[in-house]
């Protein structure tokens, strides 16, 4: 398995795929117009990670704001993670960052459609984002 990093820009997140650690973080803004070329590589690396992960994925999700077809691949992402219970049996921690009220509400929205529950977490300028649960 591979391991993916990618630096964050004006319009597109920091991403930060540790499979060796089971840990995956998306974090920043992500309003890509061709999200396809920017997700599709981390969607590719998640869905092997999925078919042999760790017994423990740990994830953290803090965007500030993201657009309408980021918000599919965030729910693919979702669903994609939601196959390391079903298939493996296996534990998944995901945790939503939100530093307002829209982003809570976001969140809410992501734990209705999500099998793995999704903790909400109020952002703290980031300091959070290094703890583990």
């Amino acid at each position: 398995m591979q391991n993916l990093q990618i630096a964050e820009t004006a319009k597109s997140p920091y991403i930060n795929f540790d499979c060796e650690n089971g840990f995956l973080e998306i974090k920043g803004r992500s309003i890509i117009e061709n999200t396809f070329a920017f997700y599709e590589p981390v969607f590719k690396v998640l869905s092997e990670y999925v078919q042999n992960p760790l017994d423990k994925t740990i994830v953290h999700l803090s965007l500030d704001y993201y657009n309408t077809s980021s918000q599919i691949w965030i729910y693919n992402i979702l669903k994609e993670l939601n196959k390391i219970n079903d298939i493996h049996g296996k534990d998944v921690d995901i945790i939503w960052y939100y530093s307002d009220s829209d982003l809570l509400e976001a969140g809410r929205d992501f734990q209705n459609v999500s099998k793995v529950p999704i903790v909400l977490k109020e952002a703290n300028g980031g300091a959070d984002m290094d703890e583990e649960i």
